[in-house]
């Protein structure tokens, strides 16, 4: 009896073998590949700011993450900084196009889903039914434009103001007024289309957003992919986004 014991003892002690042991491994990157898979496809959005657009809420050159889940089960409000699918540039030709309705390149008829696929990142300013204008308001002397993109022999800059529906907004996280010459920044008169909605950069100085994007500026539901909850590179900009 002793004698039995002691060899099953032994068996259970024998190493695995180099087959086992690699199945085994197998299986671990498997799982490992089907759960990150299932993570970035559907639950979170991984992005890199490649731009100031955002500045100074995200710097240019900083990573983010946005949750998938929030958009897929929950509401796009306004406020939101929001990863979306912009549009495509073409293998062919290199050329960066707007998404629309037809799925091909206007440049070279090239299909949609043979491009790459370009997202942005940007604030939900409009909703669904806004009546969204940008108007020019008032004055400030050039001085309190960092990146002054118009010349003034007044030493002034001619800024403006986002009204929605009639009311001005209060926009906190913008980094300096808001350029309105009605010229290479135009003042905006528009409504928003059911679900749709009208978006821009924070740095309205240095951002290309739906003032500029003519007259396919809108972004549909189904085309907006995460909400940005959290910087998480570099270090020293990490935390929350608002």
């Amino acid at each position: 009896m002793q004698e039995e014991q002691d060899k099953k003892k032994s068996s259970r002690k024998k190493p695995q073998s180099f087959m086992g042991e690699l199945f085994e491994w197998v299986k671990i990157l498997l799982v490992a590949g089907i759960a990150a898979f299932i993570l970035n496809n559907y639950v979170i959005a991984n992005s890199t700011i490649p731009t100031g657009s955002m500045e100074n809420t995200i710097m240019a050159g900083s990573r983010v993450f946005g949750s998938r889940l929030h958009y897929r089960f929950g509401q796009v409000e306004r406020g939101d900084v929001a990863i979306f699918l912009y549009g495509y540039q073409c293998r062919n030709d290199h050329q960066i196009y707007r998404e629309n309705d037809k799925g091909v390149c206007p440049y070279d008829g090239r299909e949609d889903k043979r491009n790459q696929v370009i997202y942005y990142v940007k604030r939900v300013i409009g909703m669904p039914g806004d009546h969204v204008e940008v108007k020019k308001t008032g004055e400030v002397d050039a001085g309190m434009i960092k990146k002054l993109a118009v010349q003034s022999s007044s030493g002034k800059v001619p800024v403006g103001t986002v009204y929605i529906n009639g009311k001005a907004i209060t926009e906190s996280y913008l980094p300096e007024p808001m350029i309105v010459d009605g010229n290479q920044f135009p003042e905006v008169d528009v409504t928003v289309p059911e679900g749709c909605y009208f978006m821009m950069g924070d740095n309205r100085n240095n951002s290309a957003d739906a003032r500029f994007w003519g007259e396919n500026q809108f972004v549909k539901r189904e085309k907006m992919l995460a909400k940005v909850y959290i910087c998480y590179w570099p270090l020293n900009r990490a935390g929350l986004i608002h």
